[in-house]
């Protein structure tokens, strides 16, 4: 528990109603979307840098743990404050500051939702590309905290490509303006891409310069159906290899077709995998010759393909993807989301992998995810109320972070390693490199702070 006088200075700084202590509202504050859990002491919503800067000096000052947050969308703890203290939450900094249209840029504030961006963006016929499932929700902030992909990273990236220049109040509560407007910068260290994936552990950012791309005037739509996994592995490679660029290459298993198929009353042909591919462009004949292409690559690997010829025939092959969320929420009560992602050559090796795991530890394990750049999203289902069945829930996790290393990939894609990959991040990293990353840790938070007990536990 806070002391009296550190409420007081924090009403101060924030006024009484941008700031609670309420138990009832801590509560709803001391979750995410994962499974992780950590109240906080206090939830202070700031409105400006200079009040970000001043509760980050006074958290430092007194030694209080501090963690920042925007929507609470995150799929792996990064902004449940593990060690309580003062819980920073940035939606109420939602200014777009300016659109420039000449040097294609856009200057946000971080607690501007990503899908209003781009909806305030759509006049001007820029976009910003990496679109977290979450876009409705999630702020940029929080997305640039966790280098979030989503389902165009296989063609444009993820928020790491789009990001010119960041202001960050640091842990001692000094503000740095870092990054240029210019295109091409190598003046000095790239602490720009230092702040971006850092889980909010060396900072929170108040400001960000964000590179948009002109939208693409056309886009068409296939789904294909493999009967094995390395077919469809087969066919993701051969689309890639042969240069055609798509904005989307998803994958869903069986087990998530079947929830699927029962949630929504979708007609699914019956298959091991379901792939999508989304072709984009300017023209309308290159997007039409590239899905061709892709086509007649599908269906050389034995795949069955439905290409989308009308808008209502493109949103009915979304809808299979957009409902495997709730489509899995009815199976059980529980719910772990893993990340892994590994080259795409062992794309099959991965997916045989996750379904010996969950027969091996007799728990119910759907996968959906990115195909086209190797990203899985294996969803471990259970029932938290009954130990002997988490206690195997986590035991797969553990199995998958390890399978996804030994196949060359990384614990994490898009969700950050937060509290969840915590437990597991040695296996990815030696001690050398960690070494690294906590000096750095170290020398921009002395005091240990900011966002206490992620990414290395």
């Amino acid at each position: 528990m806070l002391k009296e006088q550190v409420l007081r200075a924090l009403e101060e700084i924030v006024g009484p109603e941008n700031l609670t202590d309420d138990p009832a509202e801590l509560l709803c504050y001391a979750r995410d979307a994962s499974e992780n859990f950590g109240l906080p002491d206090v939830v202070v919503w700031p409105r400006t840098t200079e009040q970000v800067s001043a509760i980050v000096r006074l958290a430092n000052e007194h030694k209080i743990p501090i963690t920042p947050r925007g929507a609470g969308t995150c799929l792996s703890g990064g902004p449940v404050p593990a060690r309580g203290g003062i819980l920073v939450v940035m939606t109420r900094m939602n200014r777009i500051l300016d659109v420039d249209v000449a040097n294609m840029q856009v200057l946000v504030e971080p607690g501007v939702i990503w899908q209003e961006l781009n909806e305030a963006l759509e006049p001007y016929g820029l976009f910003l590309p990496p679109d977290p499932v979450s876009g409705s929700a999630c702020t940029i902030g929080g997305c640039i905290a966790e280098d979030a992909g989503g389902i165009r990273a296989v063609k444009y990236g993820t928020f790491r490509s789009w990001v010119q220049a960041l202001e960050v109040v640091l842990p001692t509560g000094d503000v740095i303006w870092t990054g240029s407007r210019a295109r091409k910068c190598v003046s000095g260290y790239d602490l720009v891409h230092l702040f971006v994936g850092s889980e909010g552990t060396l900072g929170i950012i108040t400001k960000a310069l964000l590179r948009v791309f002109p939208r693409p005037r056309y886009s068409l739509a296939m789904a294909a159906f493999a009967g094995d996994v390395e077919d469809a592995a087969r066919a993701v490679f051969y689309v890639l290899n042969r240069g055609l660029m798509p904005s989307a290459a998803e994958i869903m298993d069986k087990r998530t077709l079947e929830a699927i198929s029962a949630f929504g009353g979708l007609e699914i042909p019956e298959c091991e995998a379901m792939l999508i591919f989304e072709f984009d462009g300017y023209t309308l004949s290159d997007v039409r010759a590239r899905a061709r292409e892709a086509r007649k690559l599908c269906e050389a690997t034995n795949l069955r393909v439905r290409m989308a010829e009308t808008e209502a025939e493109v949103s009915e092959i979304w809808a299979v993807r957009r409902a495997v969320s709730p489509a899995l929420a009815r199976l059980r009560p529980s719910c772990i989301h893993e990340d892994i992602t590994v080259p795409i050559s062992r794309l099959a090796e991965a997916l045989r992998g996750i379904r010996r795991i969950s027969e091996e530890h007799g728990i119910l394990i759907a996968t959906f995810g990115h195909a086209g750049d190797g990203n899985l999203h294996p969803v471990i289902l259970f029932d938290e109320r009954e130990p002997e069945e988490a206690k195997r829930a986590r035991e797969a996790a553990r199995d998958l972070a390890r399978m996804a290393v030994e196949l060359g990939g990384t614990l994490t894609g898009e969700h950050g390693v937060g509290l969840s990959k915590a437990p597991f991040f040695s296996l990815e990293h030696r001690e050398a490199e960690v070494e690294v990353m906590k000096a750095i840790k170290r020398a921009l938070d002395p005091n240990g702070i900011m966002n206490p007990g992620k990414i290395w536990g």
